[in-house]
């Protein structure tokens, strides 16, 4: 038998105040996701800029260099959670976030497609280092506060989706396309020190045979809605070249516009998380997950016939601001009982979403229309969330 391993001490505020030590896991994940999305904005451009190949062609290799990452963090996801039974959570969040760093900076080097595409596959397994954190607030916070903890978690990585794009256009604007890949990198080792400073460190977690036989029917279906609304919210800045094109806006114009619709929006996806949370208590879960997933539905659809820039950006942040407090309320549905293994497979869905979103649009838009792309999405998103409803209602 294995002799227990010691406590792990704790550092006086960390003890004392649980709760600020999960806002400074949130403010890793922000370094975190800041670094995935800062080059949402203008890789597209830059892509077609190095790419020798056709425009068909083309299309096809930025949905694999911006979806692949996602999905093969998708992948590592559990296998991250696993390892929480044998390696103390907040050592491996450290040495995700450090590793995302340096495989970040790596990648402003290189004009190569395929050697790009390997490297944003490199950064997606170490990426999936935000299981651990999710391991780290369920080990931390107390039953009633936990969809608020969550959905803070949630908005961390949004706000870094938020800030990352405009801050990478504009910087790819001023000093070049290779200023993102030094000013990320400099963000996530801020994060990571806050981490170490001032994150409690859990002692190895427990696998037990009940908590992680959770793989019911439920569970999936909560998976895979976590999935399609992860889509709603990333499909969108692979295509944006061609939208903003039937916009008339073109060139350095255009990045700047996509910069901004962007930061609108992920804004209004904040703002949406952290009321319809705050809405809970009141409506209940299951509720506001219907209305989130029906009004977004109503909403994609919209998009189709905005007349012009404005209106289609107004339309995409009310979308924004419904769909995106599916997460933490599909996970807070079932992480009461779940640590390790079955926190990867939820935190999975998300990356998942982000690897298919990007893939899906290119790929629907390079042999069809934006009609048939809309469609789908609204129509998977009825089918998803129904099935939730009859089996976790």
């Amino acid at each position: 038998m294995t002799p227990a391993l010691p406590p792990v001490p704790l550092e006086p505020s960390a003890a004392t105040n649980p709760a600020k030590g999960i806002y400074f896991i949130a403010a890793s994940q922000f370094g975190i996701a800041f670094s995935f999305n800062c080059i949402m904005s203008f890789m597209p451009f830059y892509i077609l800029r190095i790419s020798p190949h056709s425009a068909k062609e083309t299309m096809v290799w930025i949905g694999l260099i911006m979806g692949t990452t996602s999905l093969v963090a998708a992948l590592a996801a559990p296998f991250w959670g696993g390892l929480t039974a044998r390696v103390r959570p907040k050592l491996l969040f450290q040495a995700g976030i450090f590793c995302n760093g340096v495989l970040f900076c790596l990648m402003g080097f290189t004009e190569n497609l395929p050697l790009l595409l390997g490297l944003r596959m490199l950064q997606g397994a170490v990426g999936a280092v935000s299981t651990i954190g999710l391991v780290l607030i369920a080990g931390m916070a107390h039953g009633e506060r936990l969809p608020t903890y969550m959905s803070l978690f949630q908005n961390s990585m949004t706000a870094g989706q938020l800030i990352g794009p405009p801050l990478g256009a504009y910087a790819v604007a001023l000093f070049g396309y290779h200023a993102p890949f030094v000013i990320a990198p400099v963000i996530t080792f801020v994060s990571l020190a806050y981490c170490r400073r001032h994150v409690q460190d859990l002692p190895i977690q427990p696998v037990g045979p009940k908590a992680e036989k959770t793989f019911t029917r439920a569970l999936l279906w909560g998976w895979g809605l976590t999935v399609v609304g992860t889509i709603h919210l990333m499909f969108l800045p692979s295509i944006l070249p061609h939208l903003l094109e039937n916009f008339g806006l073109t060139g350095e114009v255009a990045v700047g516009a996509a910069g901004t619709i962007m930061m609108v929006y992920m804004t209004s996806a904040i703002l949406g998380n952290y009321l319809l949370v705050r809405l809970s208590g009141r409506w209940g879960i299951s509720r506001l997950i219907a209305f989130a997933c029906l009004s977004a539905t109503a909403l994609q659809m919209l998009l189709y016939f905005s007349g012009d820039v404005y209106v289609f950006t107004l339309i995409r942040l009310l979308q924004t601001a419904a769909i995106a407090a599916v997460f933490p309320l599909v996970i807070s549905t079932f992480v009461g009982s779940a640590r390790g293994a079955t926190l990867g497979f939820l935190n999975s869905a998300r990356f998942v979403g982000n690897a298919i979103g990007p893939m899906m649009a290119t790929a629907i838009l390079a042999h069809a229309d934006v009609l048939t792309l809309y469609l789908a999405i609204a129509g998977l998103t009825l089918a998803v969330w129904w099935g939730f409803a009859k089996n976790a209602g």
